[in-house]
């Protein structure tokens, strides 16, 4: 009534209410709020019209208005369909009370078979109502009604309104609702304003960006759609990941291509330009945060080598993102079909060969293309070498696993070595858990020793062997108890070490750790001796055959370091033997790591060259059955590379005599030589007596 009074009369106040049913019939739940208004606006017009002695022309239309919204009403489903049938009744017997019957049975024609739409929606409401409007909820919803015959899509999309309502940060749910409206309902002006609402409340989607670069251009063309790029980059919200500027990226080329094949006489500078800035302004991101599915690297090389045809680019191309993505199987994959297309089958099989050699996050992947690229377009040859590289790279990959499972175990052990007191379960049982060389190390007789053996501490002074037996449970659960004493003056520490009879007693006792006893707290737990075995402090030499002349000692340091610190390494005299000198147990696990490795394109063999052969049976299969060879007296490096037949032998300026080679029988004995010694038999001059 007010806005008849501001704006002129129902000629401005009855279109309004129109737009305003218009826009919320769709509305289950609560579209019967602005209809009453719409309803109850005719029906003043009515009896004003009445009331005022006009013609009665003007009454009859609005009758005839009102009748057509009550039966539009009817058949859309809303939850007040009943009553809305009911004041239809009353609207009938008060306009239309003649042919009362006839309109009657029409409308419960059309109100029967809402009804039966309106029972999908009851269940669909509760299940919203249940989940606090979710948006799985919602989704479900929308999936019910896209199944009927005639689906309404004016309903769908206030079911997405009504969804973003509490979902409003959510991108996925913009994302679909995007999709629904510029694919299946065709609106495309209607998912542009969306895609508009989309980025203000998710400015740091990709995709939402992507989707108003694409719709903008659509609708205005190349130049907005690079304002909408150029606004989504300047707001730096995109920055946090590399894949969400990906997508950005990628829809802002993909328009400037669409552009330039519409128009080819174009300037192509823009097009290879936008792609070069892309790409390096996505790699300037964070990489742990990249596209697995590289579709910004594969739209730029599509657009260079199939629209720009330059070629020369995009290998440079994917050059730069196989080094620095060098973990990723997708981008040498697609490197190396690049090279199948656009290059030569050569170029794709050193691809191929190259990534097989790296820590891949997917290598089966990797060596399936490879595989069925050589039976495709290989010889025979290319084939078999291809199967050997695989297997090879297979086998290494099993040892690397094993090898990390192994560090894993030991990593474990120690941990369980250093857990707390409150964790005495949990140490007891890891103990059997030890690695295998460690296992092997300790015998049987004192791993039941070590298992049923505690020792207990801060006892009161006045303790005795007897009060700790009974503290402990007993005489059936103790074996044997051993009060430890000061070495100089015999006077009793609080100590004690109790062998236990059984695993459940070992339980209990550790149960009483931290029990306050005349004031002192007595501390439980098992026992562990501060010495090593006897074979902890011996050493061993590792022999490694089966590197390339040119590696150098350092290269297989750092692979022997992962098991173990190498004391010194030396060479042989010809250079083709590498000893490495450490201790026995850390020798175990070394020989393990450097047998089988790839170092220089070569396979090491390492085994274990003094007389505790035997103890490395295990890990080098019949290498161990065969009788050691004795160990070459050792020289420094230096020294051994000036006996390599590949090497000149740098001489000393004054020197002019050929260097004295020594043969093996002048060789001195390595250990009673310095290197000073070896310097003057190299150069040919006698040594000091």
């Amino acid at each position: 009534m007010a806005a008849v009074e501001a704006f002129g009369g129902s000629d401005y106040v009855l279109p309004i209410l129109q737009l305003a049913v218009d826009a919320t019939e769709a509305h289950f739940k609560d579209s019967q709020t602005i209809w009453i208004q719409y309803k109850e606006y005719i029906e003043h017009a009515i009896e004003a019209a009445g009331s005022a002695g006009g013609a009665d022309g003007d009454a009859t239309a609005l009758v005839d208005l009102l009748q057509a919204v009550f039966i539009e009403r009817l058949g859309q489903p809303h939850a007040e369909l009943d009553a809305t049938f009911a004041l239809y009744s009353q609207f009938i017997t008060q306009h239309r009370n003649d042919t009362y019957e006839q309109h009657m049975i029409d409308a419960n024609r059309t109100v029967s078979q809402t009804r039966q739409r309106c029972s999908i929606r009851d269940g669909c409401e509760d299940d919203l109502a249940k989940s606090a409007g979710s948006w799985g909820a919602t989704t479900s919803y929308i999936a019910k009604l896209a199944r009927e015959k005639v689906p309404n899509t004016k309903e769908i999309c206030m079911l997405y309104e009504r969804g973003l309502a509490i979902s409003r940060y959510s991108p996925g749910a913009w994302d679909e609702y995007i999709s629904f409206l510029a694919g299946s309902a065709g609106e495309m002006q209607g998912s542009l304003g969306v895609a508009r609402r989309a980025v203000r409340n998710c400015w740091w989607s990709g995709s939402l960006w992507a989707q108003l670069v694409h719709l903008t251009y659509a609708e205005s063309g190349l130049s907005v759609a690079n304002e909408v790029y150029a606004r989504a980059v300047s707001t730096h919200a995109l920055e946090h990941s590399m894949s969400e500027f990906s997508q950005v990226a990628t829809a802002h080329i993909t328009v400037a291509r669409l552009d330039h094949q519409s128009d080819p006489s174009a300037n192509t500078d823009a097009l290879l330009k936008a792609c070069k800035d892309s790409l390096d302004a996505a790699y300037t991101l964070d990489l742990s945060t990249a596209d697995p599915a590289l579709r910004l690297e594969r739209c730029c090389m599509a657009v260079v080598a199939d629209v720009l045809f330059d070629t020369a680019m995009a290998r440079e191309m994917w050059t730069r993102v196989c080094k620095a993505r060098r973990e990723c199987t997708e981008a040498w994959v697609l490197s190396a079909e690049f090279e199948k297309v656009h290059g030569s089958e050569a170029n794709a099989r050193k691809v191929y060969r190259h990534a097989s050699q790296r820590l891949l996050d997917n290598p089966e992947r990797l060596f399936d293309k490879w595989i069925a690229f050589e039976y495709g377009c290989g010889s025979l040859p290319d084939i078999c070498s291809a199967s050997h590289t695989i297997n090879l790279q297979r086998h290494l990959i099993q040892r690397r696993a094993e090898r990390e499972e192994r560090a894993n175990l030991f990593s474990a052990a120690d941990d369980s070595a250093e857990a707390k007191p409150g964790n005495k379960r949990q140490r007891v049982s890891s103990q059997s858990c030890l690695p295998e060389p460690e296992a092997q190390a300790v015998s049987a007789t004192d791993a039941a020793a070590s298992n049923t053996v505690l020792y207990v501490s801060n006892l009161p002074p006045s303790f005795g062997s007897q009060d700790v037996e009974s503290l402990l449970g007993g005489r059936h659960s103790v074996s044997k108890v051993t009060m430890l004493e000061a070495n100089r003056d015999m006077a009793p520490q609080g100590q004690a070490k109790v062998e236990l009879a059984s695993i459940d007693a070992i339980v209990a006792a550790l149960d009483k750790n931290g029990l306050k006893i005349n004031g002192h707290f007595v501390s439980i737990h098992t026992f562990k001796p501060n010495r090593q075995p006897r074979d902890a402090a011996k050493t061993a030499t590792i022999e490694v055959r089966g590197f390339s002349p040119e590696t150098g000692n350092k290269k297989i340091e750092q692979v022997a370091r992962k098991a173990g610190v190498p004391v010194r390494v030396h060479r042989s005299r010809l250079g083709d033997v590498v000893f490495v000198a450490m201790k026995l147990q850390e020798a175990q696990r070394a020989a393990y790591a450097l047998n089988g490795c790839s170092i220089d394109d070569c396979t090491l063999e390492a085994r274990i060259a003094d007389a505790n052969e035997h103890e490395a049976g295990s890990l080098h299969g019949s290498a161990a059955t065969k009788p050691a060879p004795a160990v070459p007296a050792m020289v420094p490096r230096k020294t051994a590379a000036a006996r390599r037949p590949t090497k000149k032998v740098a001489l000393s300026a004054t020197s002019s005599e050929t260097p004295h080679v020594l043969s093996p029988e002048e060789a001195p004995s390595a250990k009673a030589k310095s290197n000073a010694d070896f310097r003057q038999l190299l150069l040919g001059q006698k040594p000091p007596e």
